[in-house]
């Protein structure tokens, strides 16, 4: 539990893992166009 509180902890940690979460999301959404496109 202490390294899930040190990691949640702090707002530099959060606006990371905001931007990895939203980079994931675009990287999962290109991926999926990219494969119905070419089918």
């Amino acid at each position: 539990m202490d390294n899930h509180d040190i990691h949640t902890g702090g707002d530099e940690n959060s606006g990371l893992d905001a931007f990895a979460a939203v980079a994931l999301i675009l990287i999962a959404v290109a991926a999926a166009v990219f494969w119905v496109s070419q089918h």
